[in-house]
């Protein structure tokens, strides 16, 4: 059985991406990225699903930082919608049951849904929000506009969030996390608070062994990174590459490292087959202009890219 591993706990998004992409896989959760990858590394599990960037707040720039340094290869990719709930524990939404109910009564009104006044009230008593940075950057506007004076705090995963404030409750603190965070003995508040309603998020899945191009039986992207010189127009002539040969850029990305933030890296989905004979010849010629270049993983495109999800078409 394919073992998968994720950042997070059971409810969070990236074990919704291994419900539906990995049905019949075991698949557990990790504490960081770092940890999911080194699982994969170590052998424990054979893929990691890693989320890379929202469509929202941008680039998950932690991952960006050591995706290069894992030793893993990209396999595959997959765009999640992204729908945050407000939610708080159960205890603090309705209160303690009315006394002198029978049992049968008592029954009832636990699975009674509370209405909107219940949840409203409970709305107002919010003075903190927890959440991973990524959960709260995606409800900014929501936040700003429904809650402006409680506080942001940044937990280390949005289902995680749900969980621990479930086990160490405190009043009026409220998650945003996902729907399915309410397993932890959550009450929903507000449903897709996100500020745009097609927020999505794209995650890659990695593995030690990169895919064989037999493996890759439909249009593909090949993510990269590459160094260029210190001269004047470096850059330009690495990009020219990719124009010379007809080459479709979806995302280009920089960032700086060494000791001094002195070496410049871009990071690039291309449109491309690193193993057709277009690839092979662009990243041979590259590699030519370049002060070095190292290839994450060849997989197929997703479907999503086809779709308006945010990011361009591969076409």
């Amino acid at each position: 059985m394919t073992k998968v591993t994720y950042q997070g706990v059971i409810g969070c998004f990236s074990s919704m991406v291994c419900e539906q992409c990995f049905p019949d896989a075991d698949y557990r959760g990790s504490l960081t990225f770092s940890d999911a990858m080194h699982s994969v590394l170590s052998g424990e599990a054979d893929v990691a699903v890693i989320p890379v960037e929202n469509s929202t707040a941008g680039r998950v720039m932690e991952v960006y930082n050591i995706l290069p340094e894992s030793g893993l290869s990209i396999i595959g990719e997959y765009f999640l919608p992204i729908h945050h709930c407000l939610m708080m524990p159960t205890r603090f939404v309705r209160g303690l049951p009315p006394q002198n109910l029978t049992e049968a009564q008592l029954l009832e009104w636990k699975r009674r849904a509370p209405d909107r006044e219940i949840l409203d009230r409970a709305i107002s008593r919010i003075a903190e929000v927890r959440s991973h940075t990524q959960g709260l950057a995606q409800c900014r506007s929501f936040l700003v506009k429904n809650l402006p004076n409680a506080r942001l705090r940044e937990t280390w995963d949005t289902a995680g969030a749900a969980r621990d404030l479930a086990q160490d409750p405190v009043p009026n603190v409220a998650v945003l996390a996902p729907a399915g965070a309410v397993r932890y003995g959550m009450t929903i508040l507000k449903e897709n608070v996100e500020d745009d309603s097609s927020n999505t998020t794209r995650f890659l899945f990695l593995r030690k062994a990169p895919l064989t191009a037999e493996e890759i039986k439909a249009p593909a992207i090949t993510t990269l990174v590459f160094q260029t010189r210190h001269v004047a127009g470096a850059l330009v002539e690495a990009l020219k590459v990719f124009e010379r040969y007809g080459l479709n850029m979806t995302k280009l990305e920089t960032y700086m490292t060494g000791s001094h933030h002195s070496k410049p890296v871009f990071y690039v989905d291309v449109a491309m087959n690193q193993f057709d004979e277009t690839g092979k010849k662009a990243l041979e010629e590259l590699r030519s202009v370049s002060a070095g270049v190292q290839v994450l993983g060849t997989y197929e495109a997703s479907p999503a890219r086809k779709k308006n999800f945010g990011f361009p078409d591969l076409d």
